[in-house]
């Protein structure tokens, strides 16, 4: 048996086989061909051409940033960590090369490789925000710069100067250079002022100084906003910082020392270094840009639709997010983003354009360019990379791979092989991967989210579990292309875990739903559910334990569930037959597993646990969530016994899984670990960091079914292959490690059959082309169908029922209708009718159980009422000195308020007396000064002064309140002046309110004493008129609501609409109490003697009142009433007489009764009117009166805000002025620094000087001793030596331009430079090499002279190399000069800006501005649509506009009454012209008349008119004859109509037989254009043979026109030739003259 020891060993052994996952970071290229990648704890190297992979994975901490330098074969890479560290390795032998340590504290944001040296540049993120420059061959820092104002996180080296940078942030751009001297390193870093987001195209303007901005006050509006104006502390600093800008996402540097910036917004950026100007090359919110989104969208789908693509502007294609990465090309500028758009640009400064574009249509988050500029890779965060080969012709994007994104949720092998693996992801991708090559094989997209994952061992397939419920069962028979094959829902909720069973024949599945389904696993058996198990809460964990050679019938079942705050396990032992079992199993019809028969123990563990793992049928493995630990426990009799604990992961949470055999546990957690451990040694483990814990951490674990290989996904979308590499462990432990797992594969036999007849099965299923959405699950089909079952068997007695129900309901009925009319003593209550208790009693739970629920939250809401109530009655009426009130008309709506007072707190109190102290203090003084001897004209011009100030007091104060107590407007010019100066007028508000107040008291309790009265003789009218029987009403006045605002906090019964809930107990206490009130009238009702003698001698009434005598009816003797007059005797006419003169004066007394009561009920009503009358004439007064308050609290409380917004102006420039001070502090630091700096300097070109002079002498005494050493040569050798001893080849200096090899390259930044002091020294071994010697030189002398000329060449070279260092020393003490200068100037630059904010903060000081109050007619300035402006105005002296108006009323009386002596004058002329006019347009009227009776011309038909006696007649015929003309144009047209109709059918019907014949001949041309082609094939193919031969004719007529052109040419070239020969042979000739 293999010991833990043992096994220790063999989990160290595990190896990294392979891993997959991107997710769009950035993409770099170590060579040619091999991109690196970082995913999580992953680093992978690709090969792009052979699209081979290797994975290296970091140590306990994923990998960050990290930086790639080809030129040397190195990596950089930092940790994520505390404190992290960088390392550096080579490649591809992947050896530590060394270790960046204490760089920062929490992380490196970029790293980046300088392009020559030994440097690396590091930028971090907080708190350092530093930016360092490495020696990564010592591992120390050179130097270090502070970007904490603006933080970067990409950084980048100037390609063609290592001494350039560029560093950019979310809102910030720096570039910088790197300064060296003399082994010292500096970085001198400038922040490059952004533009504006909305900034037009082209050069940006270079921005004012801030502080030399006009003031522009924050606005103070209400007077209530500037009670507290004196404690404003306004935000002053940084101005600069807190504008708008474009916010810089990536950059790239440019041949030319030029950059380009691409911004979030799609700004592009373009910014020269050398010259320090920034131009916006495109700009989608440029002001003056019109085009929309939509446009641009058609542009490009334009641009699409195009096979040729068209170049267009930049401008109008680039959009938000388009700017994401960019880089350069020697042919322009690749941009791209998140619309998947790869786009060329062409580098024009002025107007960029698209010169090509490439559709990703997946977002874009990474570009990287080979070594050699010949390819481009595009990374997107969907797992996709493109790569691209620009400088092909045509070029198109291809896929180098696409391996998908997003968390992964589970993962595992395809039986029975291993060769294939199939992932899932939560957003619904499934994936299908080779085991030995790590390919992906076939995706394919569900559409829903997956929740769990699981590969059955009994044939090749694997079971999906969703979040909607339902369970998903694909064919991977075709690994290529896997099919859906099974759905069906079978839970509520999602399916989170997923297990099957050992002997391959079952699956159970958990949920949150309350239940776990058994299912049968078999394709044969169509995935039939087989059972379900109840569980509480929510299902953690499912494992399964199947033992082949001991109990082959069953399986144990281990099921881990929360609920609540309790964990639970549920131990079962199910049949691996389900199927076959009798219905025993189950205890009901819907396959509920019987708990008897499956054995079934529950037990809660008193810890919460998560995730369950089987590893005996008595021992269980499991995770304590709180302490992090893995527990094991044991079942005993039933009961968990926890029995060894072992240290976990560092996170809380995670999940336990066991091998097959048995022997090994691993887990898995959010930190990213995967831990394994041998069960007979729990306590020790081995950690191995797989997952990156910031995305998640591992979020599964599988082992292979052999145990040979690991497979572990995790939620940072990266899967990984772990193999065991048994190379280190000795022969007997590798022997016993494979024994361990020999279980397996016999395992893996006993289901070869079952697995190639399920495979089978599986192959012959149908496909399913998509997920349907199902609304019922397993359990609730079975549920209906047992239910339709039941209802079958019982049909006849439900029918029975029902009808019995049906007669039961109607008796009921009647019941309670015969109970409604009996009456209330003998009504029985409703809920004694009721027959089924147990259903009232069930809804009266529900109906308790919601009422206690609403009165739960109607409590919590009443109790956040009370609690607002308090926080607003403390404020508003507790915090209150005088509570606001109003005053109301009795008749009238007019309604004046008090002025409310607000309670001063201590501080204020002690403000106040502190404030009007000072102010006696120095009262007393100026009285001093007052009763002092003084000049007489001084006294005159102090009476003159203290007019102009009353004057000048600014409100009418002083009317109301003499003693109001406030300094001069002219004294205020120190801010704690003007602070005291609001307290004095707070204090001459509160003392003006007090004052109204006091009036407003003396109207509220005269209003009182009013009603009070009214009310006295209201009672008395009502009883006039009840005297008088009279129904009138009458109102007595009351206090409205708002005059009393007590009552806003008073509740009354009658505001309460709703009655009011009782209790039982309540309910009785007021019966109780409602008993004994009745008891004790009825005891008081029941004998009372007093009233009953009251009631006998007086009638009940204790006072006898006249007019109620006056009210009493006199009774009539008996006699009147019984017997008629005539029968009377005397003594009855006398009785009646005496009876008649009573009823007659009592009539008279009730007359004048009512006469008096009438008069008094009129002065009643009189005084009543009369009293409210004076009452509303008080309180109109009083409005009055507040009105003029009102004005002067106004015209102090403005007072307030224009001392509040001079303080707030004060404050401002006081800031300004610290803002001005603090860097001029800097500056003197940074003075004093560069001084120190400059004096260093110079010391150390002293000491090179020195040290060059020392150089020097060396050099010149080399050069004497050459001449001792050769004295033995003659003069004549000695001296073509020295000469060749001082010759020096000449080295042509190469300019910095491309080569061969560059030109072949695409690489723009490849300049091949070489070393001068190599090409020189190259030359100098030509000069030595034996061509040179002299030939009468001897060779060992030359040996000597070459020896001698390299010491001298070395010497030279060194002082060569000396003054470079001095001329470097100098131009970097230049540069420090400037500095210096620069430094100088800016600090006299702030200085000049200190003295212009002193100057102006001193005219501030000295300019007050005063409140003047001006009647409405002193103020000429006309109005403004809002307010005023006095800005140009001039305040003149009253007397001058008063002289200026006196004159100007005398002259314009003067001009009055000379205009009326004009207008008597012209008055009669027009009276007389008017009735001229008038009579000759009376003499027109006539002749016009006259003349048209003259010309009036009798027709005939006016004869007619004038002849005929009944004209009426005639109109009627006339009428009748039109009518009948009418009817007959009617039949006309209808005939005209029918006609038109008849000739409309014969077209059409020409129509249709014209459209038949066309269709006819169209068949016909058809066949005949058929019939063309047939001809013209056949005719081109008989052209096609006689082609050939016209060919070779015309070429042979070709051939023969040269060679006859070619013989004419040399026919000519002889016959020149020939004439040549003959004129030179016959100069040969002697010349023979012959003479005539």
């Amino acid at each position: 048996m293999l010991s833990p020891i043992q096994a220790m060993n063999c989990f160290d052994q595990l190896d990294l086989a392979w891993s997959q996952g991107y997710d769009g970071q950035r993409l770099k290229f170590i060579d040619k061909k091999t991109v690196i990648s970082v995913c999580g704890c992953m680093m992978k190297f690709i090969d792009t051409t052979t699209g081979k992979e290797k994975s290296h994975r970091s140590g306990i901490n994923p990998y960050g940033a990290f930086a790639v330098n080809p030129e040397s074969n190195l990596i950089a890479y930092a940790e994520k960590k505390l404190n992290p560290s960088i390392k550096i390795i080579n490649f591809p032998e992947w050896e530590p090369f060394g270790e960046l340590v204490n760089g920062c504290m929490m992380e490196y944001v970029d790293l980046a490789f300088a392009p020559s040296g030994t440097y690396l540049l590091t930028c971090s993120s907080l708190p350092d925000f530093k930016l360092s420059l490495w020696d990564y061959n010592s591992g120390t820092i050179l130097t270090t710069v502070n970007v904490k104002s603006h933080p970067g996180n990409t950084i980048s080296f100037n390609p063609l100067n290592w001494k350039q940078i560029c560093v950019t942030g979310d809102q910030s751009f720096h570039v910088g250079s790197i300064e060296t001297s003399n082994e010292k390193f500096d970085i001198k870093l400038s922040t490059i002022d952004l533009p504006d987001p909305n900034s037009a195209l082209g050069p940006v303007p270079e921005n004012n100084d801030i502080y030399l901005k006009k003031f522009v006050p924050s606005p103070i509006l209400t007077a209530e906003s500037v009670k507290i104006a004196s404690t404003l502390s306004p935000l002053h600093d940084k101005y600069k910082d807190k504008l708008k800008k474009v916010a810089p996402v990536s950059h790239c540097w440019a041949v030319g020392n030029c950059l380009y910036v691409g911004c979030t917004d799609g700004q592009l950026l373009h910014y020269d270094t050398t010259s320090g100007t920034m131009t916006v090359l495109t700009n989608p919110l440029a002001s003056y840009k019109g085009s929309s989104n939509t446009s641009l969208k058609i542009k490009e789908e334009d641009e699409d639709e195009d096979d040729n693509f068209k170049s267009t502007s930049a401008q109008n294609v680039l959009g938000k997010g388009d700017l994401e990465t960019i880089e350069y090309y020697q042919d322009g500028l690749f941009v791209c983003g998140a619309n998947g758009k790869l786009r060329l640009l062409s580098l024009d400064t002025l107007s960029p354009e698209v010169l090509d574009c490439w559709d990703t249509k997946s977002v874009i988050s990474s570009l990287a360019w080979s070594t050699a500029y010949d390819k481009i890779l595009l990374g997107s965060p969907n797992g996709i990379v493109f790569s691209l080969f620009p400088s092909n012709k045509n070029a198109d994007l291809n896929t180098l791979f696409n391996v998908k994104c997003g968390p992964m949720v589970g993962v595992d092998f395809v039986s029975p092989t291993n060769s294939q693996i199939i992932s899932c992801r939560k957003n619904g991708i499934v994936q299908v991967w080779s085991a030995e090559t790590a390919a992906q094989l076939s995706s394919l997209q569900l559409g829903s989210e997956v929740c769990s994952l699981a590969c059955c061992q009994s044939s090749r397939s694997a079971f999906l579990g969703l979040r909607s419920g339902q369970l998903v069962v694909l064919d991977l028979n075709t690994p290529e292309s896997p099919r859906i094959i099974f759905v069906d829902k079978i839970h509520h909720s999602e399916i989170s875990q997923i297990a099957f069973d050992m002997s391959g024949k079952l699956l159970f599945t958990g949920s949150d739903d309350g239940q776990v389904i058994i299912l049968d696993t078999r394709a044969s058996n169509k995935f039939k559910c087989l059972g379900h198990i109840d569980i509480k809460g929510q299902v953690t964990g499912i494992s399964s334990l199947h033992q082949l050679k001991i109990e082959k019938e069953w399986c144990y079942l281990a099921i881990a569930s929360i609920n609540g705050s309790s964990t639970c396990i549920t131990h079962a032992k199910i049949p691996v037959d389900l199927h076959l079992q009798p219905k025993e199993a189950y205890d009901d019809d819907t396959y509920h597993m019987d708990p008897k028969y499956i054995k079934r123990s529950d037990c809660t563990l008193n810890f919460m646990g998560s995730s369950v793992a089987m590893v005996t049928p008595n021992t269980m493995a499991t995770v304590d969530t709180d302490k992090k630990m893995v527990v094991l426990l044991n079942m005993n009799n039933g009961k968990l016994v926890e029995t060894e604990r072992a240290n976990g992961h560092l996170l809380k949470g995670g999940s336990v899984t066991i091998s097959p055999h048995g022997k090994w546990i691993g887990s898995y957690a959010a930190d990213g670990q995967i831990i394994f451990r041998d069960i007979e040694d729990a306590l020790n483990s081995v950690s191995i960091p797989c997952h990156s814990h910031f995305l998640g951490g591992a979020s599964f674990l599988k082992f292979a079914n052999d145990g040979q290989q690991v497979l572990s996904c995790g939620k940072d979308g990266v899967l990984a292959l772990w193999k065991w590499n048994y190379d280190g462990l000795k022969t007997e432990e590798k022997a016993m490690v494979l024994k361990a797992v020999d279980s397996s594969r016999g395992r893996y036999a006993s289901l070869l059959g079952l697995r190639k007849e399920q495979d089978a099965v599986l192959q012959n299923m149908p496909s399913l082309s998509a997920l349907k959405h199902q609304e019922k699950t397993w359990l609730q089909k079975v549920e209906e169908g047992v239910q339709e079952l039941k209802d079958k068997t019982f049909e006849p007695r439900i029918e029975e029922l029902k009808n019995s129900i049906s007669e039961l309901r109607a008796t009921v009925l009647a019941m309670i209708e015969t109970n409604e009319k009996v009456d209330a003593i003998e009504q029985l209550k409703r809920h004694e009718f009721t027959l089924d208790i147990d259903e009232r009693q069930r809804i009266l739970n529900e109906g308790n159980d919601e009422i206690e629920s609403i009165k739960e939250s109607v409590e919590l809401e009443n109790l956040a009422m009370l609690f607002l109530k308090e926080l607003i009655k403390k404020e508003c009426w507790d915090g209150m000195e005088v509570v606001g009130r109003s005053l109301v008309l009795f008749s009238g709506d007019l309604e004046v308020s008090n002025f409310s007072i607000k309670k001063q707190t201590d501080n204020e109190r002690k403000e106040l007396e502190r404030v009007l102290a000072l102010y006696a203090h120095e009262k007393l003084e100026l009285e001093e000064i007052k009763y002092a001897p003084k000049p007489k004209d001084d006294e005159g011009e102090h009476e003159e002064e203290q007019e102009v100030s009353a004057s000048l007091y600014g409100s009418h104060a002083k009317k109301f309140y003499g003693n109001s107590i406030q300094h001069s407007q002219f004294n205020l010019h120190s801010n704690q002046r003007k602070r005291d100066q609001i307290e004095l007028i707070k204090h001459t508000i509160g003392h003006l309110k007090n004052t109204f107040n006091k009036e407003f008291d003396d109207v509220y309790l005269s209003k009182k004493q009013e009603i009070a009265r009214v009310a006295e003789r209201t009672e008395r009218i009502k009883q006039i008129l009840k005297d008088l029987k009279s129904e009138d009403d009458v109102v007595i006045p009351t206090f409205k609501k708002i005059e009393i605002p007590e009552s806003f906090l008073i509740v009354e019964d009658s505001e309460i609409k709703f009655e009011k809930y009782l209790t039982p107990e309540e309910q009785a206490a007021l019966a109780e109490k409602e008993r004994l009130e009745a008891e004790r009238r009825r005891l008081e009702e029941a004998d009372n003697a007093r009233e009953r003698a009251l009631d006998t001698m007086m009638h009940g009434k204790l006072e006898i009142r006249p007019e109620d005598e006056l009210q009493k009816d006199l009774e009539k003797p008996d006699f009147m009433l019984s017997k008629a007059e005539a029968q009377w005797s005397e003594e009855e006419h006398k009785i009646a007489k005496e009876f008649e003169k009573k009823e007659k004066h009592l009539m008279e007394e009730r007359e004048k009764y009512r006469k008096a009561l009438e008069a008094e009920l009129k002065k009643l009503q009189t005084a009543n009117i009369e009293g409210m009358t004076a009452f509303d004439e008080k309180l109109n007064r009083l409005f009055k009166l507040k009105i003029e308050y009102q004005k002067t609290i106004n015209q102090e409380e403005l007072k307030i805000v224009r001392l509040a917004r001079s303080i707030y102006h004060q404050e401002y420039l006081e800031d300004c002025e610290s803002d001005l001070t603090k860097p001029l502090e800097e500056f003197r630091q940074l003075k004093l620094k560069t001084q120190e700096e400059v004096a260093e300097i110079k010391r150390s070109i002293d000491k090179l000087r020195d040290e060059h002079e020392l150089i020097l002498q060396e050099d010149r005494g080399i050069e004497k001793q050459f001449k001792k050493d050769f004295v033995d040569l003659d003069a004549f050798s000695l001296d073509i030596l020295v000469k060749l001893y001082k010759r020096r080849p000449k080295v042509v200096k190469q300019k910095p331009q491309n080569s061969e090899a560059t030109s072949r390259s695409s690489n723009p930044f490849y300049v091949k430079v070489e070393d001068p002091d190599k090409m020189f020294l190259e030359a100098m071994s030509e000069l030595d090499s034996d061509i040179h010697k002299p030939e009468f030189l001897d060779i060992e002398v030359w040996e000597r002279f070459v020896d001698a000329r390299h010491i001298k060449v070395e010497s030279e070279l060194k002082v060569k190399h000396h003054s470079q260092k001095i001329q470097d020393l100098n131009s970097f003490l230049q540069r420090k000069l400037d500095d210096d200068e620069a430094v100088k100037n800016k600090i006299e630059k702030t200085f000049q800006h200190l003295n212009d904010l002193r100057d102006k903060k001193l005219k501030f000081l000295m300019n007050l501005e005063v409140q003047l109050l001006l009647k409405q007619g002193q103020v000429e300035v006309d109005p403004g649509v809002f307010s005023t402006k006095f800005d140009n105005a001039l305040l003149i002296h009253r007397s001058v506009i008063e002289d200026l108006n006196s004159q100007i009323v005398t002259l314009g009386e003067g001009k009055v009454s000379a205009m009326i002596d004009c207008k008597d004058y012209y008055k009669n002329i027009h009276l007389l012209e008017w009735e001229h006019e008038k009579m000759q347009m009376e003499a027109e009227d006539l002749n016009s008349k006259t003349r048209d009776v003259q010309t009036l011309r009798v027709t005939k038909e006016l004869q007619v008119f004038l002849f005929e006696e009944n004209n009426a007649q005639r109109m009627q015929k006339e009428i009748q004859t039109l009518e009948k003309t009418i009817k007959l144009n009617e039949n006309m047209h209808q005939r005209k109509s029918l006609d038109k109709k008849r000739i409309l059918d014969r077209l059409n019907r020409l129509i249709k037989e014209k459209e038949f014949e066309c269709a006819v001949l169209d068949s016909e041309l058809k066949e005949l254009a058929v019939s063309l082609v047939e001809r013209q094939q056949i005719q081109e193919a008989c052209v096609a043979d006689l082609v050939p031969a016209a060919d070779q004719r015309m070429k042979d007529i070709v051939a023969r026109r040269k060679l006859v052109d070619l013989a004419k040419s040399q026919s000519q070239e002889v016959a020149v030739l020939r004439a040549e020969v003959e004129r030179l042979r016959m100069k040969t000739f002697p010349a023979l003259v012959q003479h005539n």
